[in-house]
């Protein structure tokens, strides 16, 4: 009841920013391209170590993420590219949040490459399995949940290393349940 109230409650306010963003003209790539400058800024401070600035760029890269698909879908601008180019630049801004951590510290290359890896072999999973009919999505570790343990690992940076193998870790796990989950969609075709 409490999360139904609340989709209702996230779903007005998504389509009124949505309605007010709408009238400026601006498309919902102006807003991709803004998630993927402030999520670069966010990269960058991660690098120099100024990871209260990296997070304040992470939200308003997240933010801007939002808006992209608010004023799409409020405004019926949603496009095959706009998707294509929303999906590559989450990828590409989380990649590049790895990488910085991994320059930051050298230490950290391991927990991040297997981060990337493992977020990534996810995502194709569920992409692949979409374009041949079975169910995309789903699982315990999807986007928000990373970029949580993030955040959470740059709030406090001593157990970063930590929160890389966990982004791992729930990633792989995520892998496991997308693909058996569509291996049952499959097995009755």
């Amino acid at each position: 009841m409490f999360t139904e109230n609340f989709r209702e409650i996230f779903k007005g306010i998504s389509n009124k920013i949505g309605e007010i963003l709408g009238k400026t003209g601006l498309s919902p790539n102006f807003f991709t391209l803004l998630t993927l400058t402030f999520g670069f800024i966010a990269a960058y401070f991660i690098y120099l170590g100024s990871f209260r600035w990296a997070i304040v760029f992470i939200l308003i890269s997240g933010l801007m993420d939002f808006f992209d698909g608010a004023v799409a879908k409020t405004n019926k601008k949603e496009t095959r590219f706009g998707a294509l180019f929303d999906s590559t630049v989450d990828k590409t801004t989380e990649i590049a949040f790895y990488i910085a951590l991994g320059l930051y510290n050298p230490k950290l290359w391991l927990g991040a490459s297997l981060a990337i890896s493992a977020f990534m072999l996810s995502g194709y999973i569920s992409k692949h399995a979409q374009a041949i009919d079975g169910k995309a999505g789903g699982g315990i570790m999807e986007r928000k949940e990373r970029l949580i343990l993030i955040i959470s690992g740059l709030l406090f940076p001593k157990y970063l290393s930590s929160f890389l193998f966990a982004i791992f870790f729930l990633s792989l796990f995520t892998c496991f349940q997308r693909f058996f989950r569509n291996y049952k969609i499959f097995l009755k075709t």
